[in-house]
């Protein structure tokens, strides 16, 4: 939801780092037969990525050359998140700014996430732009779950633009007690095609659940400042200071849930 500059990362650094002091065999000597073809296929990722063909992207358990599925998540947990690689996992763990996670807006960054899970495309389980910086519920609810269509897709922070417009919307029913409901309303600039993208981010990560945690207390604490608002100048100075407060909102992200 929020969009990210991609990390400024060499694919050849951060293998050369990852491996500069690795003693396990056989795993030194598979990684080095595949580092030609990590590199390769990284450029390949950061280019099928721009034109939001990343789906095109076959599973896989080998990466060419040698190194296994086991070998990469091995040199992730290892050497990129552990040792020599750590300083490119802190790099991009500094990317959202405010520590706020891109993929909800709320959550603090904690950890990073692989968009394409790395268990299935251990290729770039080191690659630097399929890695992102996000808070842990959304890393844990995203799992491993790849999108089959380009509708089923996560929005990627670094290739995917989605605050060009406002789109996230909110419906508050007035019944005993108050009810709030988000929902994605299709701007007339969309494509169906974005809109389903956005639907289904907000579905499969349980985003609405989540903003409505917050709203409870949001709520409560401006009905204080509205009622004094209210009795000092109406409601013309109610619908003022709320119109203020969500172009505020809406500075730093269109689609705040605050806003």
């Amino acid at each position: 939801m929020i969009k990210l500059e991609k990390p400024d990362i060499d694919m050849e650094s951060v293998i050369k780092d990852c491996i500069s002091n690795i003693t396990v065999q056989p795993t030194l000597a598979h990684i080095n037969a595949s580092k030609t073809t990590i590199i390769s296929k990284s450029v390949e990722y950061d280019e099928l990525a721009e034109q939001g063909q990343l789906r095109t992207l076959e599973t896989h358990t080998k990466v060419y050359g040698g190194a296994t599925k086991d070998d990469m998540v091995w040199l992730y947990d290892n050497k990129f998140v552990a040792d020599g690689g750590r300083k490119y996992y802190e790099k991009i763990k500094s990317i959202p700014k405010y520590n706020k996670c891109p993929f909800c807006g709320v959550g603090r960054v904690s950890t990073l996430d692989h968009y394409l899970p790395k268990t299935k495309y251990p290729t770039y389980a080191v690659t630097p732009v399929n890695l992102v910086a996000c808070c842990a519920e959304c890393n844990k609810k995203k799992k491993s779950e790849i999108g089959e269509t380009r509708e089923n897709e996560f929005i990627h922070p670094y290739y995917d633009d989605f605050d060009d417009a406002v789109w996230l919307k909110v419906k508050i029913i007035f019944d005993e007690e108050i009810i709030f409901s988000f929902y994605v309303e299709k701007p007339d600039t969309w494509k169906q095609e974005k809109y389903e993208r956005a639907q289904n981010h907000l579905k499969k990560l349980q985003l609405n659940k989540l903003y409505v945690a917050h709203c409870g207390e949001e709520f409560s604490e401006y009905g204080y400042t509205a009622k004094e608002l209210y009795e000092r100048g109406g409601e013309e100075l109610v619908k003022e200071d709320l119109l203020g407060r969500i172009e505020e909102r809406r500075r730093v992200t269109k689609n705040n849930w605050r806003a």
